[in-house]
């Protein structure tokens, strides 16, 4: 599904621009289980010539053609582009790219390559984990890419409704991917009673007695009002 948006974006921008202007597309995803995979997809002729706008499309042919150590030296150039133009931030830390694998396609359709392509594409794709306590996500343009980008980033397979277009030199506004991680409250147990000073256990003591001696007093002197006869006295 997020394929075919991105090639009806394509779609939409090429006639616009008569195959003429080559482009760059990212789709980044990011999963519940700590991982995040891009899915790049790219014209060749970005990294074939100084200003790509300068060469017609490339046939498949030019690569089916290849020799297995010719096909071999166009990926590593291709990888190397990548790595030279783009930059992955989390939190503003930036990341290494991660490995890459690449792949010829039909740039019509992103099928695999065949002897009726006309417009030979690349597509990229790698997977990481996601950096510790990471909860946003950005992507750096270097200027010299000569290209424009475009950029769509998924969560749990739901599209950002923004796909952002770069300019060489800009960086992407920042992709919430998670909230702001809490730390878990510490679970303390219950202290356990102070003993009272010996200061203050005194202090009781004698509260309790004089409060005890006051209490007798007056049992003693309601009892003296209230005597039997002498004559009952034994």
């Amino acid at each position: 599904m997020l394929h075919r948006i991105l090639f009806a974006l394509l779609a939409f921008v090429g006639p616009l621009h008569a195959h003429n202007v080559p482009s760059i597309t990212i789709e980044s995803q990011f999963t519940a289980d700590e991982t995040f995979d891009l899915t790049i997809h790219f014209d060749p002729r970005i990294f074939l010539a100084a200003d790509p706008r300068t060469l017609p499309p490339v046939d498949g042919t030019w690569f089916s053609n290849q020799s297995p150590d010719q096909a071999s030296a166009t990926l590593i150039k291709a990888d190397e582009y990548l790595r030279k133009s783009l930059g992955l931030v989390f939190n503003g830390r930036p990341i290494p790219l991660p490995k890459l694998t690449i792949q010829p396609v039909d740039g019509a359709d992103n099928t695999p390559l065949s002897p009726d392509t006309q417009e030979l594409h690349f597509l990229a794709q790698c997977a990481a984990r996601i950096p510790k306590e990471a909860t946003e996500f950005q992507v750096v343009f270097a200027k010299s890419a000569a290209v424009d980008l475009i950029l769509l980033n998924t969560l749990e397979n739901t599209a950002d409704r923004r796909p952002q277009v770069l300019f060489p030199g800009e960086t992407s506004r920042p992709f919430l991917f998670r909230r702001t991680l809490r730390p878990a409250p510490i679970a303390t147990e219950a202290s356990p009673p102070v003993p009272a000073s010996p200061s203050v256990t005194l202090l009781i003591a004698l509260v309790a007695v004089f409060v005890g001696w006051r209490l007798l007093k007056k049992y003693r002197h309601f009892h003296r009002g209230h005597r039997k006869p002498k004559d009952w006295d034994i």
